[in-house]
């Protein structure tokens, strides 16, 4: 009873801890003040238009009463040379006031200040993380005020961040923090059209949500109409920062509960059903003790005092089961962490460890494990007729027909509780099927990926272009490789590009902002490497370079959509912030899958790297051969043309695939919900096999008489096995008709299946029903094999 407790309080446990580090507060005085302000553009298909300008973040500051302070930050890469040897780094572009509106202390040196870094031409300083600081420079004492090169130039470090603070894009582990200043576009402290920023404030004390969006909304609306060229259909949402990650998405912040309440709501159900199991054995437990209870209540004990011992039995076993349920919530969650691969070389950070929280849930899982085991055999325990259990003499009886029925009822319900998660594990593997054979627009197999970008090692631009193209050159001749392309973006990347868009000859929406649409830039071999059709027109040309027109290949959801009923051939666009010729287009590419696996169609365009220059790339390799087997020696090449160019990523196509915007989701769902329905089906087993066996125990006289008289083996398996088989076939038309009830819930969650998949349903029932019956096979089959005479004589 303890090890059943122990599963149900275990897979809480551990669902909680997973669900509590990702929303756990930030380690920062006063956490719950701290909110997201998170731009809502009408019109937006993608959800991630939520950041801000620097213009914007000033006007948060001076025109709200409602905050203390307003910060931002923004998520950048750069190339960290130290040792002899250069590094991918990752670091947040801060606001001057971030740490003291966090609340962040310094661990080392000093943090910055407000304002600092907040104009252009300030000399370049970094604070580094506690990590990095550990990891990269061995703690040194001596390192504030030493210089190091970050992406070929000097940086001063002025200080180390706190130990426990890590940042605040959840998920990653930013290695160190730099001023606004840094960034490479001084445009930026003026231009509104510039929007890098994810905006934070802290609320002052006693202010509530809605009074912080009332404010805000205000500003939004302020801003909307004194810059409406630029702001118009722009307005705010103020969420709480544990609601805003991973990034302030709104979907993402009203889907987020659904979704912890849905993972909780299976745990619960494990734990429901652990308990039944429990509360049949004790029901058992209390036949067996009726005479055990009889003489306590002839010697004076009271209904109330045998019920407070049987409590007490309940909640002594919930505090065992709590206990091994703790172990067990670890080993699980650790497990659950160490299978996340986010497919990336990011420094990420996913903690899962126990808390207040997780114990203080813990607690209460046992409290409630300790009334669903206990009240009803306490009762029933207590509800004795002394006279009547002491005449009998000590025989254990079944209890009569009522506690057989209550027994029964008891495994119908966890039938019904494990067919249901069994159903739900059965549609989120269905999804990861459909999601592993699904469609991608282009050929995956056999590609290598590598990023890297030569200006984290100083280079300037046309170094770069060299570098570039020297690489191309040589992994080109080597042996099995059939072509190599770069591409600023792989599909399903972490690293994505979007642009405002003007189409010539359309007339804008005088209430929202121009559409945005998601972007590559690629080289002429991009499409033949990666195989992606060009459905109209033509691919790009070596001959599409700086001086040619600019071009651009649109797929086919922008072509319908910016020129429905027309040939996209020869249309033309501008893109916001270029000042440069129209592009027009020159082909149409089949549409494929860009940011997301479960993506809906997106509008999508394609620029040549030669007319639209990008520092970073990633390079694509097709091979022959595994790719997996060329990655030793593309990278030798890299690094031998200059070792102090960071490389990341270093990867196959499906490898990178497996990522947040990949398969992760979907592996993380079906591995969850199958390890879920997996419990519930042990627990259901259990029960349906404990059940059979006593009711075939108690009737072990009656099948010694039977036997006796004449009747045969076969007619005694009958007998007993068909209680069994009520039990499981009305346990399943509960559990299907449940089942039934939770498809509007689960078709939120399930991004590429139906939640009513018939082949879901189906093989999910089969299979529970084929193990419950041998379930209760096994009881039935050592039935027919009693020997009468000693059948005769069981008491």
């Amino acid at each position: 009873m303890v090890v059943t407790i122990g599963i149900g309080i275990g897979a809480n446990t551990s669902i909680f801890s997973m669900l509590n580090g990702i929303g756990r507060p930030l380690p920062v005085p006063h956490a719950e003040q701290i909110v997201v302000l998170a731009a809502k553009t009408k019109g937006d298909e993608t959800g991630f238009r939520y950041r801000y300008s620097y213009p914007a973040l000033q006007d948060f500051r001076q025109q709200t009463d409602r905050f203390s302070d307003v910060f931002a930050f923004n998520t950048e890469l750069g190339g960290l040379t130290t040792g002899g040897k250069a590094y991918q780094f990752l670091y947040l572009l801060v606001s001057g006031n971030y740490f003291s509106g966090m609340g962040v202390r310094p661990a080392l040196g000093r943090v910055f200040v407000p304002g600092e870094g907040e104009n252009p031409g300030a000399d370049a300083e970094i604070v580094l993380s506690y990590t990095e600081w550990q990891k990269r420079f061995g703690g040194r004492l001596d390192i504030v005020g030493q210089q190091i090169r970050l992406d070929g130039n000097s940086v001063r470090v002025i200080g180390v961040a706190a130990k426990e603070f890590h940042g605040t894009y959840t998920g990653l582990d930013p290695e160190g923090y730099m001023p606004l200043n840094t960034y490479h576009r001084p445009p930026i402290f003026t231009a509104r059209d510039i929007r890098p920023l994810t905006v934070l404030a802290r609320m002052k004390p006693g202010v509530s949500i809605e009074e912080a969006q009332a404010a805000a909304t205000v500003v939004a609306r302020r801003m909307e109409s004194q810059y409406p060229e630029v702001e118009k259909g722009i307005g705010v949402r103020v969420m709480p920062e544990p609601w805003a990650r991973p990034v302030p998405i709104g979907a993402v912040a009203d889907v987020a509960p659904v979704v912890r309440g849905f993972l909780l709501l299976l745990a619960a159900v494990v734990l429901v059903l652990a308990c039944l199991n429990v509360a049949n054995l004790m029901l058992v437990r209390a036949t067996v003790r009726q005479r055990e209870m009889a003489i306590r209540a002839a010697l004076g004990s009271g209904r109330g005092r045998l019920i407070r011992q049987t409590l007490t039995e309940s909640a002594f076993l919930a505090f065992l089961g709590t206990l091994a349920g703790l172990l067990l919530g670890k080993w699980g969650a650790d497990g659950f962490a160490a299978s996340i691969d986010l497919a990336t070389d990011f420094p990420t950070l996913l903690d899962f460890s126990m808390d207040w929280r997780v114990f203080a849930y813990a607690l209460m899982a046992a409290l409630a494990t300790a009334l669903l085991i206990g009240v009803w055999p306490a009762l029933r325990a207590s509800q004795v007729d002394a006279g009547a259990a002491l005449h009998d003499g000590g025989r254990a009886e079944s209890g009569g027909p009522g506690r057989q029925r209550v027994r029964g009822a008891l495994v119908v319900a966890q039938v019904a509780g494990s067919l249901v998660l069994l159903i739900v594990a059965g549609l989120f593997v269905r999804s990861l099927q459909n999601a592993q054979n699904l469609d991608l627009g282009f050929n995956p197999n056999g590609v290598l990926n590598v990023r890297m970008n030569p200006e984290w090692a100083g280079y300037n631009e046309q170094r770069s272009k060299d570098f570039y193209r020297e690489v191309v050159r040589r992994v080109k001749a080597l042996p099995g490789v059939q072509s190599a392309s770069l591409a600023f973006t792989a599909p399903m990347g972490y690293y994505n590009d979007g642009r405002i868009v003007y189409i010539e000859g359309r007339p804008e929406d005088p209430d929202q902002q121009p559409p945005a649409v998601a972007c590559n830039t690629v080289d002429a071999a991009y499409f033949d490497t990666m195989k992606m059709a060009i459905v109209r027109g033509r691919a790009f040309r070596e001959s599409d370079d700086e001086h040619a027109p600019r071009v651009a290949i649109v797929n086919q959801t922008m072509a319908a959509r910016f020129w429905p009923g027309q040939d996209a051939i020869g249309k033309r666009f501008r893109v916001r912030d270029d000042e440069g010729p129209l592009w027009e287009v020159v082909g149409v590419a089949r549409d494929s899958k860009y940011v997301a696996l479960f993506e809906s169609p997106l509008p999508y365009f394609y620029r040549p790297l030669a007319q639209s220059y990008m520092s970073m790339r990633v390079l694509h390799v097709r091979s022959s051969v595994p790719p997996q087997l060329l990655s030793a020696q593309v990278e030798h090449e890299i690094r031998s043309l200059d070792p102090d160019v960071p490389l990341a990523d270093l990867q196959t196509m499906r490898a990178s695939m497996s990522g947040a915007g990949g398969l992760l989701l979907f592996r993380l769902g079906a591995s969850e919900a199958s390890a879920l329905g997996i419990l519930g089906l042990i627990l259901a087993v259990v029960g349906v096999y404990g059940v059979v066996s006593y009711g075939a125990a108690q009737r072990t006289r009656e099948i010694g008489i039977r036997m006796a008289l004449g009747a045969q083996p076969r007619s005694v398996l009958k007998l007993v096995l068909r209680q069994g088989v009520y039990l499981v076939a009305g346990g399943m038309a509960v559990g299907l008709v449940a089942s039934i009830a939770l498809v509007r819930i689960l078709r939120q969650f399930l991004l590429l299946a139906s939640a009513t998949d018939p082949l879901a349903f189906g093989v999910v029932s089969l299979g529970l029903l084929v193990v419950a019956l041998a379930a209760c096979y096994l009881p039935a089959w050592r039935a027919m094999r009693v020997d009468p005479m000693v059948a005769l004589r069981h008491e």
